[in-house]
């Protein structure tokens, strides 16, 4: 059984290309696992709808199955890491979410048109 809470991000995404690489710093416990949406999805099989899901926003499968997205996957990792412990703390605020969840949304929908200028090789697209 995977001991380690395992992440979901846009490969093809610059902006979750660098949370994978800031949050694997800081990682110092080594609970997470990164696995890139594009390779999740070759190793799974997926409805469009899962895949549309996926690719709106980031996925964290906790060891015991359950799923976290979104802003909640956010502050599940923020929590876990020592450095971001207390940033984690205040987004588990009651009403944090009423905040949080809005603005994750617009970041992550508006995320390849933010970083379009930080994009190589043509990968920033908007996925289908």
């Amino acid at each position: 059984m995977e001991r380690k809470s395992i992440v979901l991000y846009d490969g093809d995404c610059y902006l979750c290309r660098q949370t994978k690489q800031v949050i694997g710093l800081l990682d110092w416990f080594g609970a997470f696992r990164w696995l890139s949406l594009q390779e999740y999805e070759r190793r799974q099989t997926v409805t469009s709808k899962q895949r549309q899901a996926i690719r709106g926003e980031i996925h964290i499968v906790q060891p015991d199955g359950k799923i976290n997205k979104g802003y909640q996957a956010v502050r599940f990792m923020l929590i876990r890491c020592l450095v971001t412990a207390p940033l984690g703390v205040l987004m588990y605020l009651p009403k944090s979410e009423v905040l949080g969840d809005p603005l994750y949304r617009w970041v992550a929908k508006n995320r390849y048109r933010i970083f379009k200028n930080k994009c190589t090789n043509g990968v920033c697209k908007l996925p289908q």
